[in-house]
This record gives C-alpha cells, sequence and structure tokens, in this order.
C-alpha cells in the first residue's frame, strides 16, 4: 500500500477546511434556513482569449442573492453587496470538467435600475486540471470578474462578463484562464 506524501495532502486539506469556514462565515441569515431572498438567476456562456495553449469554452448556471450591506445616493445610484454561486462546464483541449464557485461582490446600479456594474472573486473548484496541452495546476482555482448588465424589464437582464480564473501560486503550474462571458438573467 502506497500512502500519500502528507506534504502535499495536508495543505490541500487544510485549503479546503479555511475555504469552508470563510464560506459559512460570509453567507448571509437568508442562506441558513430563514426565508430565500433571491437577487437574480440565470445562465452565462463563453469563451476564452487566446493567451493560452488551448481554446477554453465555459457554460454556467447561476444564482445571487443580495448581503445585507448596501448604499443608495441621493441621485438614484446604490452601491450593494450580494453572493454568487454557479455551477456548470469548462471545456478545452478534448476534456470537459465540472467548475463551481461561490463567493462575494459588490454592484453598482443607476440610471433608474437599466444599468447594473459589478465585481467579485469567487474561491474555484474544477474536477480536473488538465485539458490537453493546458494543466491549470489543481483543482482549487479562484475566479475574479467585472461584469457590466442591462435590465430591459422589471425581470430580465443581458450582460458581459470578463472573469479570470487562476490558482493564486498554490500549484506549480499557473498559467490562468480570461474568459468573456455573455449572460441571460432573471432579476427577482
Amino acid at each position: 500500500m502506497i500512502l500519500p506524501d502528507n506534504r502535499k495532502v495536508m495543505p490541500k486539506r487544510l485549503t479546503c477546511i479555511i475555504l469552508a469556514l470563510v464560506l459559512i462565515d460570509v453567507a448571509p441569515p437568508p442562506l441558513w434556513g430563514s426565508e430565500i431572498v433571491w437577487q437574480s438567476i440565470g445562465l452565462r456562456g463563453g469563451v476564452n482569449d487566446d493567451r493560452n495553449d488551448e481554446d477554453f469554452e465555459q457554460y454556467e448556471g447561476f444564482a445571487i442573492w443580495p448581503l445585507p450591506w448596501s448604499h443608495q445616493w441621493d441621485f438614484g445610484w446604490t452601491l450593494g453587496t450580494y453572493l454568487e454561486a454557479n455551477a456548470g462546464v469548462l471545456s478545452g483541449g478534448g476534456t470537459a470538467a465540472f467548475v463551481s464557485s461561490i463567493g462575494p461582490g459588490i454592484y453598482l446600479a443607476g440610471l433608474e435600475g437599466i444599468v447594473e456594474i459589478s465585481m467579485g472573486i469567487n474561491p474555484t473548484v474544477i474536477s480536473k486540471h488538465k485539458f490537453g496541452d493546458e494543466n491549470l495546476g489543481g483543482p482549487i482555482q479562484f475566479t475574479s470578474h467585472v461584469g457590466l448588465n442591462f435590465i430591459f424589464t422589471d425581470h430580465v437582464h443581458i450582460g458581459y462578463r470578463l472573469q479570470h480564473m487562476s490558482n493564486g501560486i498554490i500549484y506549480e503550474h499557473n498559467p490562468g484562464l480570461n474568459t468573456h462571458m455573455i449572460e441571460l438573467g432573471y432579476h427577482f
């Protein structure tokens, strides 16, 4: 029986435990069992830029819940916070993997609720990290994003999102992945 090298396994386990504790700590009370307040749900998909050895596509479903911290100015703009979770498929180099993330973000909404600018960072998990000639390093990643949404009706929005996924140099390989995403969502 071959046992794993604890110098490699223990930091990964410790990282997962710390990540779980952080996510539990930032979860708003609506996620602890009382009534769930939804901000929006939807689908997004996109492709990477040309910095990688392989071409990537990513498709995911997302859900966003408002966090309790926000401020509205007299001139109509609102700065708010949210918690986002998503799950989907990342494919490239003939390989497809499950991808999922959850994390906080901030948004700035204005022009009578027509425009929304958002940004955030999410700890991310991928089921595979080798995609043809591209090695993303390991299963734990971090995804930062900035997005622009246009809300066409009281409930429907379409948007663009630029996101960067990397492992923050916790693994030997860290090429990063920039993805241009288009999203369609429903606002509650």
